[in-house]
Order: structure tokens, then C-alpha cells, then sequence
């Protein structure tokens, strides 16, 4: 029977206090009283929670370590005394800017061997502007000190594909390659290697260009080798990073089937199973076009029932997403990318008590994004990653009377929200021997009072490790981590890391708020701890860990418990176990 609707009051106070009665009457009614902290996680929390637990595990992004090129010595060579430097069949880069690359050398007595650097110095140049380029030293009398270094302007001579049979569409491919390029005009590197770059960004398919001679003198062709990759692929595993109320164990996995259709689209499904939850999400998208833009649509569904300390609640309900996404590739570069992201999405979140609606929740969100990576020498090399995502939607609770009174009275998420999250990581190598820093930034703001589904957390594995998966949830709140690794042969790989984060869980706060169990809206949690990892490329991969809090934890309850009910001091240990296959 559903309860009856409150009546209005002249004041929220009285509203506020009944939300108290009403959340935590059964709860009371457990064997071991439950902290103001440990509340009941719905549906928005445990969907915001395996959307992150489902995905599959991808390969951190490795530092391109610079190799410096040796300089030469040979007291015995023939030398020149360097007075002049020709540049010969330079266009597209002034000959003047060209020659001021090599000014140092000028009244220089060099070898053969550094006259060739010299010559190198403009042909890396050529490439820094993204064109390819031959340079060299033609034949000639250097007695007078005048060198002359000759460069070819590569020029694009058109395509061909090899010829063999494949999956994939090829006329399709070859149409994204040389998008930019064209016959007769200077051959852009930058242009060539976005067009190979998003043609292996379709799915089942692998593309390789080989610049062969042209027909005309100083023409390049580009010969397109295709190669289908496979149809099918998938990885399973298993894990203890789930919400405990559901099962800490969990089994994900998924399969994905590539290149049905021959433009390179991709069909995915993946599964997420604990004790008491179940999840399934399906993905579909497929290239727009040959610019670089690509649309997917996705859904999802979840079912779970509450355990552990929460079963006399006989909490029960279902999550489920629907949505489309588009993205392009502004940036597409070996060692930079940068992407734009516009998605819909529509969730749907019910829960239940005691065989009666608790809550009835509607959430319709726009997201446009920006993402990317940048591949760099600094330091010794080091690669950063990152995104940002600004929301907008709107969160509709149904009509369960109570909800309604209570979110009234209290946090009003019903209605327009905005939030602006932010992720940033930076993978710096510290030398030769292997040595490297991983820092992560991450972190969120919002105009109000948000929905469960749209707050930012920091305990679990991929935040405050020393804390259990949605400990410390609100708002807004800002996560640092800095993690120590050190490769040990073998694929295996240590580390050492701390986390520390600050959470504020309610943006604007109301009259009674904590049910007067004087906890503070906003804290921080740190913890530090090891970590060992071993890799297969492509096959196993294990990673475990043990972490410990360093200080309290300020939104802990009596007895100083987490929120899911475990020891606010205690340590955690995380173990992730995957293999893929195919």
C-alpha cells in the first residue's frame, strides 16, 4: 500500500524531521545500528557505480621515450670549414628561415657525417610543418665552404589499393585517407596520417600506407594495404570492487562484434553480474561520413536487491538508460588528439521497500564534451590525458508522495540541474631506468543540489583506495592521485600510491539536513598503500593492491563505520583479475 501523500506545512522543519522517521525506521531495527553515513544505496547510485565497473580494462597510455641520435667523432675524416649553406628547391618554407637552422654551423670545420645532420636539421624542420620532404647533399666542389643541400618537396601522386579481398569496404577506406589530399599538390604529412589514423579507428579493420615513387618526377604515390582484423572479440573477469550491499564480487565481461556492415561500425554487448545486482548494456555505433564523425546509440538495463545489513528493508529496483552520442575528431594525430562530444541520454530509476514505491525518479541529461591526449618530450617523455564534460538536464521524481514532500522540503533536485566535471592525468617517465609518475586530477562542480545518479564520489578503485566503493559521495568534490610505478620484467609492474580527495555533499544545504547527527557537509579522505600489476598485451591482466586511511574519516557514523557498514580504519584490499580473448 503506498503511503499517503504529506500535507503541506508552514514549515519544512516539521517535513525534514518526518524525512528522518521515514528513511531510517527499519534500519534502526538491525541487529547492529546503522551510522547516519550508512544509507541505503538506490538505483541512481548503483547504475552511476557500474557504469564505470562494466567497461572493459584498457591499457594505460605509455610515454614515447625520446632516443637521442649519437653524435659522430672521427678525428680522421676529411673535414670542411663550413661558410655558406645553400638551400636548393625549397617553396613551401622560405629559404631564409631554413638557413637560420644551421647559422651555428657557419665557420665550423665538419665531416661528411655532420654536413648529412646539417641536411637533417632541414628535412625535420619540413616534417615539424607537416610536409614530407627528401633533403640531401648532391654532388659538388666544397673547397670554396659554399654547401649546398638539395631538398625534394614531396608531391601527392594519387592512391592505390592492393588489391585483395577484405570485409571491409575499401573504396570506403581509401576515401578517408586521402579525404585531404590531393593530386598535384604538396604532400601533407599531418594530412596523410589523420586519414591512416581514423581509418584503424574503424572497427575490424587495420590500414597501412606505404609511399611508393610516382609516375611524374618528384611525385609520391600511396599504396593502401587492408587488413581485416577479427570479427569477433571480448574479454571476461572477475573482481571485489562492488558496492557491498550488492555483492563486493562481481563477474563483467563482454563481446563485440566488428565491422558488420563493411564501414567499420561495431556492435557490443557487456554484462555485469554480483550476488544481488545485474547488469547489461548494449553499444552500437558506426562512422558519419569520412571526416572523422561517428554516432552511437546505447542502452542499458539493472536490476538489484539490497543484502548485507539493508536486507529487512527489502529494498529492491531497477535502472535503465537509453541514449546517442556523436562524436569528431578535431585532432587527429600520433602523438595529439583532441575530440568533441554531444550525447542524450535518458534514465529512468525505480526503488522500492517493502513491496512498496520508495522513489520514482526521470533523469534527461545533455552532455558535450571535449577530450584528448598530447604524446610529449618533456622531462624525458611523458604523455597527458584528459576530458571535460559540461551536463545539463533535468531530473523528474515521480509521484510517490513522499519523495516529492521530502525532496521539497529538503535538497530540491526536482527540476534543472548543471554540473562541470573534469578529468586530467599526466604519465611522466623519470629516466632511463624505468622509473615512472602517474598523477591524476579529477573532480566536479554543480549550480545545485544533484540526483544520485549525477554525484561524484571518492572511495573505490579508481579513487581513495583505502575506502570502500561510493564512500564520500556528493555534489561536488576534487580527487588527486599520485602513484609511484616501476616495471619489473615480465610484464609485471609495482607501485606506490597516494590518494587524497575532498567531497562537499550538498551544494546548497536546507534546515535539518543531517537529521541532527552533527556530520559535516564537507571533509576530505586520504589514503596511501602498494599496488603489483602484471600484463599479457592483448590476453591476462591482474592487478591487486592494499591500501590504508591516513587520518579519519569525518563522515563516519557510530562506531566509526564506513558506509557500508566495514571499519573506517581498516585496511582494503582490491583485486582485479581479466582476460581477453580473440
Amino acid at each position: 500500500m503506498e503511503p499517503p501523500a504529506l500535507k503541506p506545512r508552514s514549515s519544512t522543519q516539521g517535513t525534514v524531521r518526518r524525512h528522518c522517521r521515514i528513511v531510517l525506521p527499519l534500519a534502526l531495527s538491525l541487529s547492529a545500528p546503522l551510522a547516519h553515513a550508512q544509507v541505503p544505496p538506490g538505483a541512481g547510485t548503483l547504475q552511476r557505480e557500474a557504469e564505470q565497473a562494466i567497461q572493459p580494462q584498457r591499457p594505460q597510455l605509455q610515454p614515447a621515450r625520446p632516443t637521442a641520435r649519437p653524435m659522430t667523432d672521427d678525428r680522421k675524416a676529411a673535414r670542411v670549414t663550413a661558410r655558406t649553406f645553400g638551400i636548393e628547391g625549397a617553396s613551401l618554407i622560405a629559404p631564409a628561415e631554413l638557413n637560420a637552422l644551421l647559422q651555428d654551423l657557419i665557420g665550423q670545420s665538419l665531416t661528411l657525417a655532420e654536413l648529412e645532420q646539417a641536411a637533417q636539421r632541414i628535412a625535420q624542420h619540413y616534417r615539424a610543418r607537416g610536409w614530407y620532404v627528401r633533403v640531401y647533399l648532391p654532388e659538388q666542389d666544397v673547397s670554396s665552404g659554399h654547401i649546398r643541400i638539395r631538398v625534394v618537396e614531396g608531391r601527392y601522386g594519387g592512391a592505390r589499393l592492393d588489391g585483395k579481398e577484405h570485409r571491409a569496404k575499401a573504396a570506403f577506406v581509401e576515401s578517408i585517407v586521402t579525404r585531404e589530399l590531393e593530386v598535384g599538390q604538396p604532400l601533407s604529412a599531418h594530412a596523410l596520417e589523420r586519414g591512416l589514423l581514423l581509418a584503424n579507428d574503424l572497427a575490424g579493420i587495420r590500414t597501412t600506407g606505404v609511399l611508393e615513387a610516382g609516375e611524374d618526377a618528384g611525385s609520391t604515390r600511396l599504396l593502401l594495404q587492408l587488413e581485416d582484423t577479427p570479427w569477433i572479440s571480448g574479454d571476461i573477469g572477475a573482481n571485489n570492487q562492488g558496492v557491498k550491499a550488492t555483492g563486493t564480487h562481481q563477474l563483467v565481461g563482454g563481446i563485440a562484434l566488428n565491422n558488420l556492415s563493411g564501414y567499420g561500425d561495431r556492435l557490443a554487448l557487456r554484462a555485469l553480474a554480483a550476488e544481488n545486482m545485474q547488469n547489461l548494456q548494449f553499444q552500437y555505433s558506426l562512422p558519419l561520413g569520412t571526416a572523422g564523425w561517428r554516432l552511437g546509440i546505447h542502452a542499458s538495463a539493472l536490476d538489484y536487491e539490497l543484502g548485507d545489513r539493508f536486507r529487512p528493508l527489502k529494498a529492491e529496483g531497477q535502472a535503465h538508460t537509453r541514449g546517442l552520442n556523436l562524436t569528431y575528431a578535431w585532432l587527429r594525430r600520433s602523438d595529439r588528439n583532441l575530440n568533441l562530444s554531444a550525447a542524450w541520454e535518458q534514465r529512468r530509476y525505480d526503488d522500492n521497500t517493502l513491496d512498496a514505491p520508495l522513489r520514482r525518479h526521470k533523469v534527461d541529461a545533455l552532455t558535450l564534451g571535449l577530450s584528448g591526449d598530447l604524446n610529449d618530450g618533456l622531462g624525458g617523455g611523458g604523455v597527458t590525458w584528459g576530458g571535460l564534460q559540461l551536463v545539463r538536464g533535468q531530473l523528474h521524481i515521480g509521484d510517490v508522495a513522499d519523495d516529492r514532500a521530502i525532496d521539497a522540503a529538503g535538497p530540491r533536485t526536482d527540476g534543472n540541474y548543471t554540473k562541470l566535471a573534469l578529468q586530467l592525468s599526466r604519465l611522466q617517465s623519470l629516466g632511463a631506468s624505468g622509473w615512472q609518475l602517474l598523477a591524476g586530477l579529477s573532480g566536479q562542480t554543480a549550480a545545485g543540489n544533484l540526483g544520485s545518479s549525477e554525484k561524484f564520489s571518492l572511495g573505490g578503485p579508481n579513487g581513495v583506495r583505502a575506502y570502500p566503493v561510493n564512500e564520500g559521495t556528493g555534489d561536488e568534490g576534487v580527487l588527486l592521485k599520485l602513484e609511484l610505478q616501476r616495471p619489473l620484467g615480465g610484464g609485471w609492474q609495482a607501485s606506490a600510491f597516494y590518494d587524497t580527495g575532498y567531497i562537499r555533499q550538498h551544494r546548497k544545504l536546507w534546515a535539518g539536513w543531517d537529521c541532527a547527527c552533527n556530520q559535516p557537509n564537507a571533509y576530505s579522505l586520504s589514503g596511501a598503500g602498494l599496488g603489483l600489476s602484471w600484463q599479457r598485451p592483448g590476453d591476462w591482466t591482474l592487478a591487486a593492491s592494499v591500501a590504508a586511511p591516513l587520518g579519519s574519516n569525518p563522515g563516519s557514523g557510530a562506531g566509526n563505520l564506513n558506509n557500508d557498514g566495514s571499519r573506517a580504519n581498516a585496511p582494503r584490499f582490491w583485486l582485479n583479475l581479466s582476460k581477453a580473448f580473440l
